[in-house]
């Protein structure tokens, strides 16, 4: 009895981890599909939208139909938060670079601000996504919702960049998995900590 456990342990971690490669081999496909410029945001959603399904205790949920489904129904929405972050970040690398060689007060100061705003970005960055599979609000909402949720539950998002960090050194000391789990591991520590996070808020 004890070995048939543990063997259906192993089974159920293999199949996970098999999962979570297909996940990542999707996003990349519908990315790639997508030009990368229109494939990127709905196919970020989409595999939130997946990671969610599992952590809502639907580990049995068609990863392709889901995932397919989601990018469809949601690729001019998620397309138009994805300019709007594309835009903002790259104003804001812009604007630092070309402020920070500056040695005046008033280049300094808006160097400074650029980074305050910067930070803010990183913030509604890791959020938006987790909470656009979330719950519905109006476009506009998903940005300021993101930047408050982030502003209000500092640990968490501390905790969020924590996770990424962890993830990030054992793909750069692992290479070898980038392909396989290069974006989804990054979905699947973020919106486990962001789910917690909305269901004490909701709660």
């Amino acid at each position: 009895m004890r070995e048939k456990g543990v063997m259906a342990m192993m089974y159920g971690a293999c199949e996970a981890i098999m999962k979570i490669a297909w996940l990542n081999g999707l996003w990349v496909l519908f990315t790639l599909g997508g030009g990368i410029v229109f494939g990127w945001a709905p196919s970020t959603a989409a595999m939130f939208t997946v990671v969610r399904k599992w952590l809502l205790g639907r580990p049995d949920a068609p990863v392709f139909k889901t995932f397919y489904q989601t990018y469809k129904k949601e690729f001019f929405k998620t397309n138009g938060l994805g300019f709007i972050l594309i835009a903002a970040g790259t104003i804001l690398f812009v604007n630092y670079q070309f402020f920070r060689v500056r040695a005046d007060l008033f280049s300094i100061m808006i160097s400074y601000a650029t980074l305050i705003a910067g930070l803010m970005y990183f913030v509604v960055f890791v959020y938006i996504f987790p909470l656009y599979v979330h719950v519905q609000l109006p476009f506009v909402r998903y940005f300021s919702q993101a930047a408050l949720i982030g502003l209000v539950r500092p640990l968490t998002t501390a905790g969020m960049a924590a996770a990424g960090g962890l993830v990030v050194y054992v793909l750069m000391t692992v290479p070898g998995l980038i392909p396989f789990y290069g974006v989804s591991l990054f979905a699947l520590v973020s919106m486990f900590i962001a789910h917690r996070c909305f269901l004490r808020l909701e709660g």
